[in-house]
């Protein structure tokens, strides 16, 4: 249990007074005693006097009538006497007041061992003797009493307790109890309004008398505002986004828990905006991350200016932002404030000389129609952004239950496609690459097939799109690499040697350790480089910057030729067939399905004369009757695949295709 300085300074004052009313009453005591024994000897001195004063002027008993005068004189010097009686055997010989005439001999009262106080209040009686000599030289005693004025006695040690109280027990009380007040005023409430002001930390003491407390005071204030000030501002960086200056996730999360429960209480809607900046990845890796941070920072102002009052604004990533509009008539209002936004950010910026062009991806989810907690606001908010990524980029999307099931399935997708990993369910089909000249099989693609035990075959462009967007297909391509060269050895030791293809994602090519990993699995297998063939597309030189140029030099150098699938469909430039050393052209399917149109027809045949003059093979893709067939030869195309000649098989169909051919 705590004391309280209160009660601790009550506690103290208490054995004070106890310990000085202890010495004092020790010291009163004795004093008392002390004027008992003056006021015993003073009487007894008198007897003493008297009785000898007697002794030698009284020479008989009839003669000591003539002794009043000196009796009266010695009761009348002493106020503690009250009479003075002189006796013998017959009675009463001689009495200061006649009411003690009829005085009766008393017993000895005299307590020997009492101390002198008590031995004075409980004697009223003190006696003596007078001895004196007849005239016939007899020995004669009389009785000699000093009867005490107990009157007297009271009204002196009243007196003398009161002024010994008065001077030594009043005054002093007083002081103490002054001293208690003084301290309780200048000590114990400042440092109870102290203990206040740390606890609550309310109103500010004044100023205290006492100069220590007073520093105590002026240090304590000075600590809590110093505390506050920190306090308000660590708040403020907790939910303040440090670079941008706007609120960040946790400020956003506060915001929103606000917000949710006013619009259910009032039935009213607000709208989740999930904003994304278009390609802001290649200003930091181009540009470097000083210029993107400063472009984050103008952007995050724009937004600002942009909304309105009543709008909310927080940063909750790299380049995302999260904007809640919760006042809006209609959702045409809502479009026209999205539609401010993204123009306001779709302009010129000019970032430390460097002049760049950002667009924006807005998700959209309302609520309570998408979600009714932050969660699934901010999720469906997340998946409607990506919607407009993925369909065109610099707009906005609504959130639907369609677009979530849609997104649903992707995940559904996503994990079942690195379980089929696991559990062996891929498999490679191969499509026979035919020579135009001889109509023989000299060569294959290899193509991931998804046999789901529970789906069956599911196509390539349901998850191979997925599992680049989220870089499973890193370990895809490993296996389907593992597997082709596998398969490889095991033809060869078949005698069915021919060269394989493969396909190579963007994702994987951009891997650091690609051509080690290759060149390696090459190596410890055994194979003739010269045997393997690695198909990519146009898109991996839309972004060269972010491409080791050498990758695809490194495989050529050690014998793997490099094809370019799907050519013309992109973005065809002669600088990168120069750059890179590619060995063949893919005309794709869409060019092949028009050989018979004029247009269709220049351009495939401007792909194959392009491929001769450059010294590459050309392969066309998808042919599927034999006019197609008798139109390629005709321009002096190398080779084909398609449905045609074969479609994709599994090893065993495949073995026995090339078997029949032979």
């Amino acid at each position: 249990m705590f004391l309280t300085i209160q009660r601790f300074t009550l506690l103290i004052i208490s054995l004070l007074i106890l310990v000085f009313y202890s010495i004092f009453t020790y010291y009163f005591l004795k004093q008392q005693n002390s004027m008992a024994a003056i006021v015993l000897n003073s009487v007894q001195n008198d007897m003493s006097k008297t009785s000898y004063t007697l002794s030698r002027y009284v020479k008989k008993s009839q003669n000591i009538s003539r002794s009043r005068a000196l009796l009266d004189r010695v009761a009348a010097n002493n106020n503690f006497i009250d009479a003075i009686v002189i006796m013998d055997s017959s009675g009463v010989l001689l009495s200061t007041d006649p009411k003690y005439q009829h005085f009766e001999f008393p017993a000895s009262s005299y307590l020997e061992d009492f101390k002198p106080y008590d031995r004075l209040m409980h004697t009223k009686i003190l006696d003596g003797d007078i001895r004196f000599y007849t005239d016939n030289g007899k020995l004669q005693t009389l009785h000699l009493f000093f009867i005490l004025d107990k009157d007297e006695l009271d009204i002196y040690f009243s007196k003398n307790r009161g002024d010994f109280i008065l001077y030594f027990g009043f005054f002093p009380f007083l002081l103490i109890l002054g001293v208690y007040f003084l301290f309780k005023k200048h000590v114990v409430k400042p440092l109870e309004k102290l203990r206040q002001f740390a606890y609550y930390q309310s109103e500010i003491p004044k100023k205290f008398k006492l100069k220590e407390l007073e520093s105590i005071r002026y240090s304590m204030v000075q600590t809590f505002a110093r505390l506050d000030a920190e306090k308000k501002e660590l708040y403020r960086m907790a939910r303040t986004d440090s670079l941008s200056g706007l609120a960040n996730r946790d400020s956003l999360n506060e915001y929103l828990h606000r917000l949710i429960a006013d619009s259910q209480r009032n039935n009213k809607e607000f709208a989740l905006l999930f904003l994304d900046l278009d390609h802001f990845k290649t200003v930091n890796d181009s540009l470097g991350h000083n210029v993107g941070d400063e472009l984050l920072q103008n952007i995050a102002s724009i937004i600002q200016e942009v909304l309105r009052a009543t709008d909310f604004v927080a940063r909750v990533g790299g380049d995302e932002f999260v904007v809640v509009v919760n006042q809006y008539s209609s959702l045409i209002e809502l479009t026209h404030i999205i539609q401010r936004i993204q123009e306001q950010l779709c302009r010129q910026w000019i970032i430390q000389t460097h002049p760049m062009y950002v667009d924006s991806s807005v998700g959209v989810a309302i609520y309570p129609k998408d979600g009714t907690d932050i969660v699934s606001l901010m999720k469906h908010a997340d998946i409607a952004m990506y919607d407009a990524k993925k369909n065109g980029r610099a707009q906005y999307r609504f959130f639907t239950k369609e677009l979530n099931k849609s997104v649903q399935d992707t995940i559904t997708l996503d994990k079942e496609m690195r379980k089929a990993l696991v559990n062996g369910e891929y498999q490679l089909y191969y499509q026979p690459k035919i020579d135009l000249k001889s109509q023989k099989i000299i060569g294959a693609e290899a193509l991931i097939r998804w046999i789901s035990p529970s789906k069956g075959m599911i196509p390539p462009d349901v998850f191979i799109p997925l599992a680049e967007e989220n870089g499973f297909i890193l370990e895809l391509g490993e296996w389907v690499l593992q597997e082709n060269i596998r398969q490889y050895r095991a033809w060869r030791d078949q005698g069915i040697d021919l060269k394989l293809s493969v396909n190579i994602s963007t994702r994987q090519l951009l891997d650091a350790d690609f051509a080690d990993k290759l060149l390696l699995l090459v190596d410890e297998n055994e194979i003739d480089p010269k045997k393997l063939d690695i198909e990519i597309t146009e898109y991996i030189f839309m972004d060269q910057k972010n491409m080791k140029c050498d990758v695809l030099d490194i495989l050529h150098k050690h014998g793997i030729s490099i094809s370019l699938d799907d050519f013309g469909t992109g973005y065809s430039s002669l600088s990168y067939l120069k750059k890179f050393p590619i060995d063949c052209l893919k005309i794709d399917k869409s060019f092949l399905d028009d050989y018979h149109t004029q247009d269709g027809a220049i351009f495939i045949e401007t792909i194959v004369k392009m491929g001769q003059t450059l010294n590459m093979e050309v392969i066309a893709e998808g042919v599927e009757s034999v006019e197609q067939v008798e139109y390629l030869k005709s321009i002096g195309c190398h080779q084909y695949q398609g449905y045609y000649y074969s479609k994709p098989l599994n090893t065993d169909a495949f073995e026995k295709l090339f078997k029949a051919s032979l």
